[in-house]
């Protein structure tokens, strides 16, 4: 028995050897991204900027300022088409979550209503923010059942793909990275649509492995920062949630 465990073990090492010859740069770059999650661990706090750059939006941002394991606050401008009219959804949101609290107050957008003063919100809830999770350290929670009430430390888990490929250095809020890259494709319109190539980039510290730069495709891009001084504090006063802020199956 002992024979057969041993040799079960070498067979194994030999296997992660050959795969590791066969494909270096696919082990660097996810080695790479397990350092960084490390990195990203250790941290106290961070914050996070996206731009988006879809054409025929306007200027259009996300701001999140996070403290692991369960703070963190965001603000939103949106400014894009609304359905298929000239006329533009121009909108300001704010939303704070401490725990198993979460509060928001700005203007309407899809899935709820305006809240001009600060309210706490329903556990079912729809996410107060718009878009952007392809781009944030953020995953699920089985309260809510989406991508918006976890502080998430891995980058690995979101980003890994193989044939990710080693780029230039560069810098990001002053400080050097490497960057890495990858291209996929994607149908617009649903899948319906014209065969449009994607540009992904990621860029990791040289000397401390944090993620300060990435891209998704050409339409957005997010900066961060780490350990910045930050403070996140329950809103007071607060009031009561209206009825019928989530405006899903409310008549």
């Amino acid at each position: 028995m002992k024979r057969i465990l041993i040799l079960g073990f070498l067979l194994c090492c030999i296997g992660y050897s050959v795969w590791a010859v066969k494909n270096p740069a696919d082990h660097e770059a996810e080695q790479a991204l397990l350092q960084s999650d490390r990195a990203i661990a250790k941290t106290k706090s961070w914050r996070m900027r996206i731009d988006s750059h879809v054409k025929h939006w306007g200027k259009e941002w996300m701001v999140i300022e996070a403290i692991p394991p369960d703070r963190e606050h965001g603000w939103e401008h949106v400014d894009r088409p609304f359905g298929g009219s000239p006329e533009r959804r121009i909108a300001n949101v704010e939303y704070i979550r401490i725990g198993e609290d979460r509060y928001f107050r700005g203007d309407a957008i899809w899935g709820h209503r305006a809240a001009p003063e600060w309210i706490k919100l329903a556990p079912r809830d729809p996410p107060p923010l718009d878009g952007f999770f392809q781009l944030r350290l953020h995953l699920t929670n089985p309260h809510t059942g989406y991508s918006f009430d976890s502080v998430e430390t891995s980058l690995r888990s979101q980003y890994y793909v193989p044939d990710m490929r080693l780029g230039e250095l560069k810098a990001f809020s002053g400080h050097a990275c490497r960057e890495w890259s990858y291209d996929w494709e994607i149908r617009d319109d649903e899948g319906a649509g014209q065969l449009m190539h994607m540009h992904d980039t990621l860029c990791l510290g040289v000397s401390d492995h944090l993620p300060y730069h990435l891209t998704k495709g050409e339409w957005a891009e997010a900066t961060y920062e780490w350990n910045p001084s930050i403070s996140i504090a329950a809103p007071d006063p607060v009031l009561p949630r209206p009825q019928c802020f989530d405006i899903v199956g409310c008549d």
